[in-house]
This record gives C-alpha cells, sequence and structure tokens, in this order.
C-alpha cells in the first residue's frame, strides 16, 4: 500500500485516528508519520520497543557498548534491540538467538500460526487430531518403528469410525 500523504513511499504505518466520534484511517510510511508526530498537537502515538527475554528480567543492565556489528550491514544489536528494526538479512544469522528471544517477547512463538476461529467445535478438534496422528504415522513409518505405527493406525481408525457415527446421527437428527 502507498502512503496516503506523500503517496511515493510505502506505508508502513497504519493507525486509526478518533476526533469526535469520527474514525480516519491512515496508512502513512515511516517518514510522514515522523512529521505527524511532530506536528500534531495533542496525543502522541507512541510505540512501545520490544524487549529481549533478558531486558525484561533485568531491565536496569544496558547492553554492553562493545556489542558485535553484522558482517554485511554494520549494525550491532543494541541498535537492533531500540529500534526494534532489523539492519538485513544477515543479521537473522549474525544474532539469531537475540532476535529468537525479542520475537518471543513480542509473539506468542516463532512459528506463524495464522488466524484461527475461537469456537470449541468437536468436529474441528477431532480433524486436528487425526491430522496429527496421520503424520506422526508417516514418521513413525519413515523411522521404521512398526509397532508404534500400528498402534497408531489403530487410533486413527477408531477415531475416523467415532466421526463417521457421529456424522451420521447429526445426519439422521437434521
Amino acid at each position: 500500500m502507498i502512503c496516503k500523504k506523500c503517496m511515493k513511499n510505502v506505508a508502513t504505518v497504519k493507525f486509526t485516528e478518533v476526533v469526535d466520534g469520527n474514525a480516519v484511517q491512515h496508512h502513512l510510511c515511516r517518514d510522514c508519520f515522523q512529521t505527524y508526530q511532530r506536528n500534531s498537537e495533542g496525543f502522541s502515538v507512541e510505540v512501545p520497543k520490544p524487549r529481549s527475554k533478558t531486558q525484561r528480567r533485568h531491565p536496569k543492565r544496558p547492553l554492553p557498548d562493545a556489542t558485535p556489528r553484522c558482517v554485511s550491514c554494520g549494525t550491532s544489536l543494541s541498535r537492533i534491540f531500540e529500534s526494534a528494526e532489523v539492519g538485513c538479512a544477515s543479521c537473522y544469522a549474525a544474532y539469531g538467538q537475540e532476535i529468537e528471544s525479542m520475537l518471543e517477547a513480542l509473539h506468542r512463538g516463532l512459528a506463524h500460526r495464522g488466524k484461527s476461529f475461537k469456537c470449541d467445535d468437536a468436529r474441528a478438534r477431532l480433524s486436528m487430531e487425526l491430522q496429527a496422528k496421520r503424520l506422526l504415522l508417516r514418521s513413525m513409518l519413515k523411522a521404521e518403528k512398526y509397532e508404534e505405527a500400528a498402534r497408531l493406525r489403530d487410533e486413527i481408525a477408531q477415531l475416523e469410525s467415532n466421526a463417521q457415527s457421529a456424522t451420521a446421527s447429526l445426519e439422521t437428527k437434521g
């Protein structure tokens, strides 16, 4: 999306401003957003900076000044923590552990999970359980653990028969 103010750069900041009950959505690039913040009166749109797990435990302990720098872009680890921005792709390799702890502090995990429904549907849980057991069955067969694979095959068959009987009972009710 393009910045709605300068119409040149990519919009990286999205926020909604509510004035007198009217909501206006803004899509701005970094430069226009900083200009907007400097020129706006009243409220400030301050975004909290992420902290790593070690910073959360020891808030008064500063990062050492002699931190190593990324070989490609020269960004230091302290700069990444201050700005919450990584300099380049090589920074992930250089500061892998530290960046992971920062991401874990920001998100619930390191893997993207996407959106999921908040419903408590028995069929959805059963489907997820079947999918997990099928994946586990494939890995057991690859590892040549045939006894475990046979046990999983039986569990899958039992779950599938339970699912079919539940579906059939729902169809007869409807």
